[in-house]
């Protein structure tokens, strides 16, 4: 059986559901922009949360699928700074930039970083919130691609070292018998590994077994990102 069957599908979620399960923290040191905000993405039905500064941000981000949008320039805590401090904290927020400066180096900088958007105060409002919805829904396919991963390594860590280098010999193509050679063991001892490789991770054939390695590297790529 593929392993794909066991993998959650990646489809888009609606917009309500989006909004439904997601919150969008606000960071910003102007009590009227935040208020703003709060208001504008209210009346579109989004969760909200506020946070006056970075540090703030940083001891309490929440666990909930969303986005966090940044001042670009706040005391103490830049947003550059906080989106450094978020890689290294581990949270893997989507983030939107906000500044009121029209900044091109800036820009250019944070979307290097990772960036989503980086829009100019105030915001259009069909592009915030087209940013907004494109950002949580890269959140949640992340997650998905996190717990997915996960699952997969967890079935991949239960074959031996030498099961996970026959598989990955199998899933370049190689027949037993080159495998064998390459390995300095007999065809009887390959076979006895791909039975068992087989057998762990649920395959029935060298494609699968590829197909099973190629999506575990994807989903690694991608909870890198």
């Amino acid at each position: 059986m593929s392993n794909s069957e066991n993998n959650h599908p990646h489809e888009t979620l609606g917009i309500n559901t989006l909004k439904r399960d997601s919150v969008i923290r606000l960071v910003d040191d102007d009590p009227s922009v935040l208020r703003a905000l709060t208001t504008f993405l209210e009346m579109d039905d989004w969760q909200v949360r506020c946070f006056k500064s970075g540090i703030d941000f940083l001891h309490s981000p929440g666990k909930e699928t969303g986005c966090v949008i940044l001042d670009v320039r706040m005391p103490g805590l830049s947003g550059l700074e906080v989106q450094d401090l978020m890689k290294k904290k581990n949270i893997p927020l989507p983030v939107i930039f906000l500044s009121a400066h029209g900044d091109i180096e800036l820009a250019v900088d944070a979307v290097r970083k990772g960036a989503k958007t980086f829009l100019e105060k105030p915001p259009k409002p069909d592009k915030l919130l087209s940013s907004i919805e494109e950002a949580v829904q890269a959140h949640v396919e992340l997650l998905r691609a996190v717990a997915d991963l996960v699952t997969l390594e967890q079935t991949w860590n239960t074959l031996t070292a030498a099961e996970q280098q026959v598989a990955g010999l199998v899933a370049k193509g190689l027949t037993n018998s080159v495998i064998a050679s390459v390995l300095g063991v007999s065809e009887n001892t390959i076979r006895a590994h791909r039975s068992m490789v087989n057998q762990k991770l649920d395959t029935e054939n060298a494609v699968e077994v590829s197909d099973f390695i190629h999506e575990m590297e994807k989903l690694q790529q991608i909870s890198e990102t």
